[in-house]
């Protein structure tokens, strides 16, 4: 039997509950949201084992997930670390920003997301870890403090020069080094009473694969026919794992510092690794998804659903135009990526039919290990077809991703329909985001003379 004046009661304490929460909810939406971007070079993402890796070389970017949202099927618009980055900060394409290669700068006529924010009213800083991302190459726009100063006791790579420019000092850091510097800037930027932005980039497991102990012996080397390649392979496992357990660190500091409630966390990569899949062992030089498959995680307690994965493919363009919705900051009109915020925020469907276009940049006629390469490439994924293209090298390629993940049986010849509606939009995709790639400011003569040499100056 109903008895009225407890369900009128019932229903007060039911109406205030929701009251309060659209109350906290509000309170959610208006709070200063800062921002932490942390990247790892060289990470691909099936060697993560919050991607279902067999061996366990990412436990910091499990939890993340768990607290967050992860994205299934990101890329990377090409995989070279220069020209993801100057994608990751304006939402430009390669070909559109102009950073087809390293060493190549950013030029200052593009709105970077430091520069955005910074306007906004955003305190900003960063740590690099590579002299790839040196702020003579136009990386540090908008940032007040942008630390690219390494400890030549500490660096893996010993190089002098890199693509005509002199290295002064280090070239690279470990991930421990970054974590320590990374760590200090959080600290000064969590007491100004400002919203922040600190981008981290962490160079491991970018080779020489050389992970300190315990994580150089972590994994033993599988069982192969090739047990240099196996070493190699476990080695770089160890980077992953070491350079997860300096991610987890800074978000440990985050956390007793108090700020992981107003902060949202993105976590990704520049590109993959070849790891002779086909034929290659490194990078830059193939667009086949171990190069340009990368993980995509997003934290914000609260605003983003926890232990959640979306399973629509995604872009590194879209990390800014998402940013700045998530922290209502006003975006710049020309953007090419979109913003996953409604998907983050509010479960909307992304498109499983979305085309992602990738670029590998123009090479003059050589031998790069095993793989003969010339001129530019280009690829497209539009549902489960991938098609590359190579023209100066003759090339053709065609993938059925479902049915053929690795990439292994080109199907181009049998289904030259697909393949060329897929050449269609590479062809459309070019002329709408291509730029002229002339003289471009910061280029010394020798520089310049380098580029025409290459094919991109006349």
């Amino acid at each position: 039997m109903t008895r009225p004046g407890l369900l009128s009661l019932g229903t007060l304490i039911a109406l205030a509950a929701v009251a309060l929460a659209s109350a906290c909810h509000r309170e959610q939406d208006t709070r200063a949201v800062n921002i932490l971007l942390v990247t790892v070079d060289t990470l691909r993402d099936d060697h993560c084992s919050v991607s279902g890796y067999m061996r366990q070389t990412t436990p910091t970017l499990e939890g993340l997930a768990r607290e967050g949202t992860r994205m299934e099927l990101a890329y990377a618009p090409t995989a070279t670390t220069g020209p993801t980055h100057a994608s990751l900060f304006t939402s430009l394409y390669p070909i559109a920003h102009g950073v087809v290669k390293n060493g190549l700068p950013l030029v200052e006529e593009h709105d970077t997301l430091a520069e955005i924010l910074s306007a906004s009213g955003y305190r900003t800083a960063a740590v690099v870890s590579s002299f790839v991302l040196d702020a003579r190459f136009g990386y540090g726009q908008g940032f007040e403090d942008y630390a690219d100063d390494f400890d030549p006791a500490s660096a893996t790579m010993r190089r002098s020069h890199f693509q005509g420019f002199t290295v002064d000092g280090a070239f690279d850091q470990p991930a421990n080094r970054t974590t320590e510097t990374a760590t200090r800037l959080l600290k000064r930027l969590g007491q100004g009473g400002r919203p922040f932005l600190l981008f981290v980039h962490y160079f491991d497991p970018h080779a020489p694969y050389v992970p300190p102990e315990p994580f150089a012996s972590r994994y033993a080397a599988e069982s192969s026919p090739d047990a240099r390649l196996a070493a190699m392979v476990s080695a770089y496992d160890g980077e992953i794992a070491f350079t997860d357990r300096e991610v987890g660190k800074l978000l440990e500091f985050l956390k007793t510092s108090e700020l992981d409630r107003d902060t949202l966390v993105v976590v990704t990569a520049d590109h993959g690794e070849g790891l002779m899949q086909h034929g290659h062992m490194y990078h830059g030089v193939q667009i086949y998804e171990e190069a340009v498959r990368v993980p995509l995680l997003f934290r914000l307690p609260g605003r983003i659903e926890a232990g959640r994965s979306l399973a629509g493919p995604v872009e590194l363009v879209d990390v800014m135009p998402t940013v700045l919705e998530l922290v209502g900051v006003e975006p710049p009109k020309g953007q090419q990526g979109r913003s996953l915020a409604a998907a983050l925020e509010a479960g909307a469907s992304l498109d499983p039919e979305r085309a992602v276009f990738l670029h590998r940049r123009h090479y003059a006629p050589e031998q790069i290990g095993n793989i003969p390469v010339a001129g530019e490439k280009f690829a497209i994924r539009a549902g489960p077809w991938k098609y590359i293209e190579g023209e100066a090298e003759g090339t053709r390629e065609l993938f059925n991703l479902q049915d053929d993940p690795g990439e292994l049986v080109n199907l181009y010849e049998t289904s030259r329909a697909v393949a060329d509606e897929l050449q269609t939009r590479i062809a459309a995709w070019k002329a709408t985001y291509g730029r002229d790639t002339g003289d471009q400011p910061g280029l010394s003569r020798e520089d310049l003379e380098r580029l025409r040499v290459l094919g991109y100056v006349q």
